[in-house]
């Protein structure tokens, strides 16, 4: 090839032949234009943003045609997702899963949640009211097909604050706030002493007021709070979690008094120091029972059942034996009289009346109930997403807030503690095979026979025996003791993220710590906004122009490949819009996978998209494309016999020449049929440990599509924040170029 290379205009096919050629013809001389003829020269739309009153009428408009019947069918299925599980539900594919992962986790649920229940500092039966009602309007309402709803640990925590900040007023509350139980239980008010029907008078009253909370936001459509929940902090906060409860369970399974005395900040480490002093007045026998508890649970669970998990189908409910064990044994030596070990004594069986929540009560604990709020469907929120990104499903996060408000306003007229997704439940959920909402009832059903019926056996249970269990299930969380030695590697303002959320958790109680860790979050960031880095730009050796279509009348798509621009900085509160925005411009992975699932056909791959498969088609511009003058070579162009468009870029510097397939804009553009993405990475001004990650997954996911995906104009800092995630070494390694005319150089070769 001469000297004075050859370059064809990017142009779509469809256009007029003897006005291409003419501009063919025509070579001229790029000098570069400002903003304003830029966009002349390239078509930009000059229509001007709608003001505020005309975005209202416009609103109103838009709301007045939906209110139709069809319309207002499609709200309702929105709101109710269990009329679209079972019209769509596979009885006989699904049901035997389901029914086995209910029992799962009913054996599971039965100990945890008397033991959660004692955590909260309220009677155990409050723990089997709560893993019951709140699941029955959860399985109406709730979009997650997997989660397990109930008693929780944080929230049972939070609980048994609210109940120790109210202690001063305890004296003043009437014991008729609890109306005992109705007539077809055999309970009565005299089961209780007074001192625990005000207990249960807080705990409703909060739950109460915690479920009007989250029922408020899901209608402000809050529901994208937990968006802005980095993973460093939601990491830190369940560590120290995990730490406060592990220290309560160790001084109940060692028989140790209450902590009493200093109130603040603090706090924690004062009871730790406490629980030291204390040791010499532990209950040896009640030590010796939670060892044997701690180190057979621990056993079971970590050598058998996830050891086996492949050949184990249903995991072995240790939970549930090793009670069974114990309150036999407890019933028959008399483990209280003979040895002062701690029992349940009061677990009175049947269905609680229904209870008026306390205004006044309500009024004293307004922050309370916001924090329990939050901490509820956080958790709740994060289970949801995180199940429904394994299993391809689509979750709303605001229908998930609805769902939990319900569940804990609904369930506080039945004396249940505010419910939240249990983590080491959901996912024995998940690992059982469950499938649909259904395992929740078969699930409500063990718990209701073990309430009506089998609730008395339960009263000799060792109290050291729930809190070994409680202590047992905290070792999921472990790995959030660990991640600060990834975060010191990968990015060290998550670091301090995760840092700042575990300190202030431990120091101040949860709730205040949780708005501690939110409020430094988000100012990090913003900080980290604030400093972006900059550079100087060079001039390239191409003339290969991007419009965005939006704006630019005088571009078109490209049949084969498709380049996304993201103008936002990528981080954990940016995630979720960055996948949605992807999925909208580019290729939807929910819809590959659903395609997939529907056909269940496996199709011999397509080879990976060499350099003839990306045509595409550019900007038709009535003017002749240019070039600068230095440094730049000539251009010109040709067309084959055939009048088909064929493009040659070269570079002056690394010689290459590319012949490209034909251009043509691809009429079925619906379809997106694209073999190559191409992520614009130029506006992104920096990349958290959690946005590396999502670009390793959406790596990993499009490529099982022999879809290739690629990220060009990286600055420098997005570059280094890839190389230190592990996660992303294949990405690095394959898919990052310095500009996007290195991409159409490359891969149209």
């Amino acid at each position: 090839m001469s000297e004075e290379q050859r370059v064809e205009p990017m142009i779509a096919g469809g256009i007029d032949a003897s006005a291409s050629a003419e501009k063919r013809s025509i070579r001229s001389v790029y000098h570069g234009l400002n903003l304003a003829e830029h966009d002349e020269r390239y078509g930009r739309s000059t229509t001007r943003d709608a003001t505020a009153s005309t975005k209202y009428r416009k609103f109103l408009r838009r709301s007045a045609s939906q209110c139709t019947a069809s319309a207002f069918k499609r709200w309702l299925l929105r709101r109710l997702p269990v009329v679209d599980a079972l019209r769509t539900y596979r009885l006989k594919a699904w049901i035997v899963s389901d029914i086995v992962a209910g029992l799962s986790v009913a054996v599971v649920t039965v100990p945890q949640c008397l033991g959660f229940a004692k955590l909260a500092n309220v009677p155990a039966i409050l723990g089997l009211y709560s893993s019951f009602f709140p699941v029955l309007v959860y399985f109406v309402f709730g979009s997650s097909r997997h989660v397990s709803i109930g008693s929780m640990a944080f929230c049972s925590l939070m609980v048994a604050e609210t109940i120790r900040k109210q202690g001063l007023g305890l004296d003043t509350m009437p014991a008729s706030n609890y109306n005992g139980t109705n007539d077809t239980t055999e309970a009565s008010d005299s089961m209780f002493t007074p001192e625990e029907i005000r207990k249960i008078s807080v705990v409703v009253s909060v739950s109460f007021l915690a479920g009007a909370f989250q029922i408020l936001m899901s209608v402000f459509r809050l529901g994208i709070l937990v968006s802005f929940m980095s993973e460093a902090f939601v990491s830190g906060y369940m560590a120290a979690g995990a730490i406060r409860i592990m220290t309560i369970q160790i001084r109940n399974m060692f028989g140790l008094p209450p902590i009493s005395g200093y109130s603040g900040p603090g706090e924690y480490f004062y009871g730790v120091f406490f629980m030291l002093r204390s040791l010499p007045n532990a209950n040896l026998f009640e030590v010796l029972i939670s060892v044997l508890s701690v180190v057979t649970l621990a056993v079971v669970k970590t050598c058998v059942n996830e050891r086996f998990a492949r050949r184990i189908k249903v995991p072995i409910p240790i939970d549930f034996i090793v009670v069974i064990i114990f309150t036999t044994a407890s019933h028959f030596c008399q483990f209280e009289e003979k040895f002062g070990v701690e029992i349940l004594k009061t677990v009175p069986k049947g269905i609680p009346a229904v209870t008026v929540p306390s205004i006044g009560i309500m009024s004293s604990c307004v922050y309370d109930a916001f924090m329990l709020a939050i901490v509820a469907y956080t958790t709740l929120g994060i289970m949801a997403k995180l199940l429904s990104q394994r299993h391809n499903y689509p979750v709303d996060n605001d229908q998930e807030l609805l769902a939990n408000g319900l569940s804990a306003l609904g369930g506080a007229f039945f004396c249940s503690i505010a419910p939240s997704a249990s983590p080491p439940r959901t996912l024995l959920m998940e690992s059982s095979g469950g499938r649909t909402q259904v395992a929740y009832i078969v699930s409500s059903v063990v718990v209701l026979l073990t309430m009506v019926v089998f609730a008395p056996f339960f009263q000799p249970l060792p109290v050291c025996v729930l809190c070994s269990i409680i202590f047992v299930a905290c070792f999921p969380l472990f790995p959030h003791f660990l991640v600060w030695s990834q975060y010191r590697k990968t990015n060290l303002y998550d670091l301090a993220i995760y840092a700042v959320s575990i300190t202030m958790n431990l120091v101040f109680e949860l709730d205040t710590g949780l708005l501690i860790g939110m409020g430094f979050s988000l100012v990090l960031v913003h900080i980290r906004m604030q400093k972006p880095d900059t550079g100087r730009l060079a001039v390239n050796d191409g003339d290969v122009i991007f419009l965005d279509e939006k704006h630019y009348s005088k571009s078109r798509s490209m049949k084969n490949l498709s380049i996304f621009r993201f103008e936002s900085p990528l981080y954990f509160a940016t995630l979720e819009v960055f996948v949605e925005e992807l999925n909208k411009y580019t290729v939807s992975l929910s819809s590959l996978k659903s395609r997939m699932t529907e056909v269940k056909v496996q199709k011999v791959p397509a080879p990976i998209p060499t350099e003839a498969d990306v045509s595409m088609s550019s900007t038709d511009d009535e003017n002749s494309f240019s070039k600068p003058e230095v440094d730049i070579e000539k251009t010109s162009v040709r067309e084959n016999e055939e009048g088909n468009i064929r493009n040659v870029v070269c570079s002056s510097h690394n010689e290459h020449h590319i012949k490209k397939e034909e251009f043509a804009v691809d009429s079925r553009c619906e379809e997106r049929n694209f073999k190559i993405i191409v992520v614009d990475c130029s506006a992104i001004s920096f990349l958290d440990t959690s946005g590396a990650k999502t670009l390793a997954r959406l790596h990993g996911e499009y490529s099982q599509f022999n879809i290739r995906f690629l990220l060009a104009n990286c600055c420098s800092g997005f570059v280094d924040q890839l190389k230190r995630v592990d996660e992303c070494k294949n990405l690095f390694a394959e898919s990052v170029y310095p500009s996007i005319h290195d991409i159409i150089v490359l891969f149209g070769n």
